[in-house]
């Protein structure tokens, strides 16, 4: 049983239904639209759309269910599965049936490992089962979308906040297209302005697993809940905003750091300079540093001359 997938960070995909509307900048050259635009003319895009119920999705995820054990014994680890590439299940306007359907479907494929990816960590208490509510299944993990500084300061919270009232087994970040540098060491919960012993404040330490609690004389350090898995890509596409080498070096190192684990997705259509030679439209920063545009391919996915692929255990 081989993977069915390009994407580097599982082995199969599932959908069980198609549509979605954006929410966020991360979304505004998103390849599922553009898929469903050249298809079907964006029928199932935006807010109000119907969404399209995909036949075959059930019947995908409980064949790779069932020959999860060959996949095993293959593979070394059991078939991670994305749910859902085209959509997200934790969209409004789904049909609230359909979404109980796939959740039904995904506790019962205990073989697999399915990946939970959304851009709308707000809606995932109210949405998810009462039997998830009271004890998240074991073998699924939860990630989010985060492009940016400003994603990553209001969403990294709830998810983390998700984990502790929920035991869910796993999360992560799925950072791409990254658009701007993020910091991943302090997470400001909005209380104040830290480290400072002069201002009172609640910060998170995602990677390292801890909150520190600012008092009027100090801080104190107490376990919370941690990010899992942090995967970074750059954009691809024709529209594609390049994205800084640094930016990735940056989260590399945090990650490498704090132990955890880091995957590299690819560069997307622009690649700096010091990874791959050759020509290409290039993009100067502010700061001097250049990518070029060589396309998807040519790029590939090497940062400073090797892959990272990073995966939680």
């Amino acid at each position: 049983m081989t993977q069915q997938t390009k994407i580097e960070w599982t082995d199969f995909t599932v959908n069980f239904w198609e549509g979605c509307q954006k929410v966020g900048p991360g979304c505004d050259h998103c390849y599922a639209e553009a898929r469903d635009t050249r298809f079907t003319g964006g029928k199932h895009w935006g807010p109000g759309a119907p969404r399209r119920k995909v036949k075959g999705g059930i019947a995908k995820l409980r064949k790779i269910n069932r020959d999860a054990d060959k996949f095993h014994a293959e593979h070394g680890h059991w078939p991670r599965v994305f749910c859902s590439s085209l959509s997200d299940i934790f969209d409004n306007v789904v049909d609230p049936a359909w979404r109980a359907e796939a959740f039904k479907e995904l506790t019962a494929a205990t073989n697999t490992r399915p990946q939970l990816l959304t851009k709308r960590v707000g809606n995932v208490f109210q949405m998810i089962p009462p039997a998830w509510a009271m004890k998240w299944p074991a073998h699924i993990g939860l990630m989010i979308t985060v492009v940016n500084q400003a994603e990553a300061d209001r969403d990294i919270p709830k998810l983390l906040d998700l984990r502790a009232r929920l035991g869910i087994p796993w999360v992560g970040l799925s950072m791409e297209p990254l658009l701007g540098p993020v910091s991943l060491k302090y997470i400001s919960l909005g209380k104040g302005d830290f480290p400072s012993q002069r201002v009172v404040g609640d910060t998170l330490e995602p990677l390292d697993g801890r909150k520190v609690v600012g008092t009027s004389s100090g801080y104190d350090f107490q376990p919370y809940p941690k990010i899992d898995w942090v995967i970074v890509g750059g954009e691809s596409g024709h529209q594609a905003r390049p994205t800084h080498p640094d930016w990735i070096r940056s989260l590399r190192d945090q990650c490498e750091a704090a132990g955890t684990p880091f995957l590299f997705k690819q560069w997307g259509e622009w690649v700096s300079v010091s990874e791959v030679e050759g020509p290409g439209r290039p993009n100067k920063f502010e700061d001097g540093s250049t990518v070029r545009r060589t396309g998807k391919k040519r790029a590939g996915r090497l940062l400073d001359g090797r892959e990272w692929n990073g995966v939680p255990t």
